[in-house]
């Protein structure tokens, strides 16, 4: 239990500190903002993505009052369900109607105090690090009553606005190599990076689902960051992590992807059997973490120029998959359960790799009954047309700031 008084301070300082903060780079989460007057928007993405800068932004946006709290304050941890009364007479006397709980899910019970804010007519945003925040108690407790928005660290268009360069192969190389995280793009201390994985491998993964192997998961999160575009199976790494089960390692990257901190993406199957037994190929949130924390220091590397291909595709798909029937191609993409294109990365077409890399896009589009398919190249541009189908080859800056048009 927390007394009002101390509460109260505790918000009152919270506000303080989000007035004297800069708007900062104005990111853009697209859905019609007139459902707020009846549902509840939930933003989650990894630590550090700038969550709480989308808050703020949306707090100053409108002339009326806002009530702030960020419940991942070590001086809430304390905080309980029936505290919420003293929490209701706090946003009572500030006389807001627009809620926003920064890190929500720290505290058991939010979402019957959510639910319970919009049916007395109170606009709420919530934001938390865990895509789990979408699942469980939420999905009852909110059924048709949330708008869910992911983010993500920026994008290629907004590394570029926020560090003023111009779109070519050389800002490329170095968003590879920087990332996307907004304070490290402020300082370029690797250190932050360094510590934020720690912090999301601890907090987010490790406490957050109570895990008592503390040690085999950091061992498996270090294992993942050097292997980026790799293919990866739980079974592998039972001998190394020294753990009896491989449901266990499954449970753990299920985790760690909830966290953002990693994706697994599966063959391209309809057998849903053939997509849980294939190996699968992981990514990392962020290009720039990666290159922090793994032993990988070429900015250009292949696998990494994958992964920065892979962000741009999740951020505006979320069923991706790769190809591999006698040839590979690194992405699939299906929307509502419909093939709607294929994708390979490579950054040059070299003589050595074209016909690799041509072979397997143009397996996959004679395979899933396409004519069209991408090759992404760091600053290559042409058009093959081959057996029927047309393969683009563009450049990651033209095709990235096209909003990845497939």
């Amino acid at each position: 239990m927390i007394l009002l008084e101390e509460l109260a301070a505790i918000i009152a300082k919270q506000r303080e500190m989000e007035m004297r903060k800069a708007d900062g780079q104005i990111r853009s989460i697209d859905f019609n903002d007139a459902l707020l007057d009846s549902h509840a928007l939930d933003i989650t993405g990894v630590r550090r993505c700038g969550k709480s800068t989308i808050m703020r932004q949306r707090m100053r946006v409108k002339d009326t009052p806002w009530f702030y709290v960020n419940f991942e304050s070590p001086l809430l941890t304390q905080f309980e369900m029936r505290d919420t009364i003293r929490l209701d007479a706090l946003i009572e006397k500030s006389g807001a109607r627009r809620l926003f709980f920064d890190e929500v899910d720290q505290f058991s019970g939010w979402e019957k105090y959510v639910r319970q804010k919009l049916d007395e007519s109170f606009h709420v945003c919530i934001s938390g690090s865990n895509a789990s925040l979408l699942e469980g108690e939420l999905g009852t407790k909110l059924t048709g009553r949330h708008i869910s928005k992911e983010l993500f660290p920026f994008s290629y268009e907004e590394y570029l606005c926020f560090t003023n360069q111009s779109a070519d192969a050389a800002s490329t190389l170095t968003y590879a190599q920087d990332g996307g995280f907004p304070r490290y793009l402020q300082t370029h201390e690797e250190v932050i990076l360094q510590e934020l994985f720690d912090d999301i491998v601890y907090r987010d993964v490790i406490v957050h689902n109570k895990i008592r192997d503390i040690a085999a998961v950091r061992e498996l999160t270090a294992y993942l960051i050097e292997n980026i575009g790799c293919r990866f199976t739980a079974s592998r790494m039972l001998k190394p992590l020294g753990v009896a089960s491989a449901s266990t390692i499954t449970q753990w990257c299920d985790w760690i992807e909830k966290a953002y901190l990693f994706f697994f993406v599966p063959i391209f199957s309809d057998s849903e059997k053939a997509r849980l037994l294939n190996p699968k190929k992981v990514y990392c949130v962020d290009t720039g973490l990666e290159y922090s924390v793994s032993s990988r220091r070429i900015p250009n590397d292949g696998a990494r120029f994958e992964n920065l291909v892979y962000l741009a595709l999740r951020r505006k798909y979320k069923d991706i998959s790769y190809f591999d029937d006698n040839g590979e191609c690194d992405f699939i993409i299906r929307e509502r359960h419909t093939v709607h294109a294929a994708v390979q990365a490579c950054t040059k077409l070299t003589d050595e790799c074209k016909d690799r890399e041509i072979d397997g896009l143009l397996k996959a589009l004679k395979t899933l009954n396409l004519t069209c398919g991408t090759i992404v190249t760091l600053d290559q541009s042409d058009k093959v047309v081959c057996d029927g189908c047309t393969l683009n080859v563009t450049p990651f800056w033209e095709w990235a700031r096209a909003g990845t048009d497939l």
